[in-house]
């Protein structure tokens, strides 16, 4: 299934660090003082990884700083070339919360209104995108169904190419949608991309990196299927136990493709305690109006985020071999951030080994 949802909680409140009261720097030095968080976190990921295998890449960020980041496995089976902190990995659906800030960014300016109707700002839809709004898209109570299937049942396979183009054609010939109640679905995040476009004149990747990746001095780029010297391939296990190359074609964006690093993620994480970029505006915007997945005591889903019950934020993705997993304590002052180059890969126990570490 493309870009899950996460349900893992991260802990809430740094016990150790003090980092309440002193700086990024300061906080990361005091905690480290207490206990040998860095070298625990090695040992995690030398035990629950292989270096001869696809493995994965993480990072801790404290206020901003990055305070560890480590990588096990190989970036590329063929070349043997091994993966590092600076292997870039497409984090799936992890990238929703830069689409949904785009989005918040036009509304905070007054360029667009959360209560507009989709047709407004993407022609060529059906008469549901009059009453579909774009609060629904945001946070999956739109109804509609979920393009990734659409394709698949047209006859489509990863290794198919197919463009944002033929994504919004299929959306536009889906039934109707029943809006209302959470629904995760890819197709609500491709029109959030077309929104940005119709509304900024710029590409969703281009507004990206004016408004939130620049500023932010972020290492990010919005390019589907994205091959570079740094990237790590993603791999699948084939049945009789051996590393396939697999990645795919299709180029379609608002619901992924964000290319990045875990040590850039847990950078980007402080700005939902900053708000660095967008102000107290964008911080309200980013968490109101979260809605129930339909899990008991599960979390609300706000703006491309996950809100836990504990306070915590937390997404999650997985796409053609890639995984990655973000988390942000309730106190805003620490981030995780996992990616791995295979998704049978065990993401949820390095992640919440490195919750364990840090967070106690």
């Amino acid at each position: 299934m493309k870009y899950r949802l996460l349900t893992v909680a991260m802990a809430g409140v740094l016990t150790a660090g003090g980092c309440a009261t002193t700086s990024a720097p300061e906080a990361a030095r005091a905690t480290l003082a207490a206990v040998d968080r860095p070298a625990e976190s090695g040992e995690l990921m030398e035990r629950l990884l292989k270096t001869d295998q696809p493995g994965c890449s993480a990072a801790v960020g404290i206020e901003g700083v990055v305070a560890w980041s480590g990588a096990r496995g190989v970036a590329d089976t063929t070349t043997g070339r091994p993966l590092t902190t600076t292997s870039v990995f497409d984090i799936a659906s992890v990238s929703k919360q830069f689409t949904a800030t785009a989005v918040l960014l036009l509304a905070g300016a007054g360029d667009l209104d959360l209560t507009d109707p989709v047709a407004k700002h993407v022609p060529g839809l059906p008469g549901w995108a009059g009453t579909v709004t774009i609060d629904h898209l945001i946070h999956h109570t739109s109804g509609i169904t979920d393009y990734t299937h659409l394709l698949t049942a047209a006859g489509h396979t990863l290794t198919d190419p197919a463009t944002q183009r033929q994504a919004l054609e299929a959306i536009a010939k889906s039934p109707p949608p029943t809006s209302g109640t959470f629904a995760y679905s890819n197709s609500n995040y491709v029109l959030l991309a077309e929104v940005v476009a119709a509304v900024s004149g710029q590409s969703l990747p281009q507004f990206l990196a004016a408004k939130v990746f620049g500023p932010l001095r972020l290492a990010m780029t919005l390019v589907p299927a994205a091959r570079g010297p740094e990237t790590a391939l993603p791999y699948a296990k084939s049945p009789d136990g051996t590393w396939q190359l697999a990645g795919s074609a299709w180029t379609q964006i608002g619901d992924g493709s964000v290319q990045t690093t875990p040590g850039e993620l847990v950078r980007w994480a402080d700005n939902y305690r900053t708000g660095a970029v967008g102000g107290e505006t964008l911080l309200k915007a980013q968490l109101d109006r979260a809605v129930p997945t339909g899990q008991p005591a599960g979390p609300r889903y706000a703006a491309g985020i996950a809100v836990n019950s504990d306070g915590t934020l937390s997404h999650e993705g997985g796409w053609a071999g890639y995984a990655t997993l973000f988390g942000v304590t309730a106190d805003r002052r620490t981030a995780i951030a996992v990616s791995c180059n295979a998704a049978e890969t065990d993401i949820t126990a390095i992640a919440t080994g490195l919750q364990r570490i840090w967070t106690r």
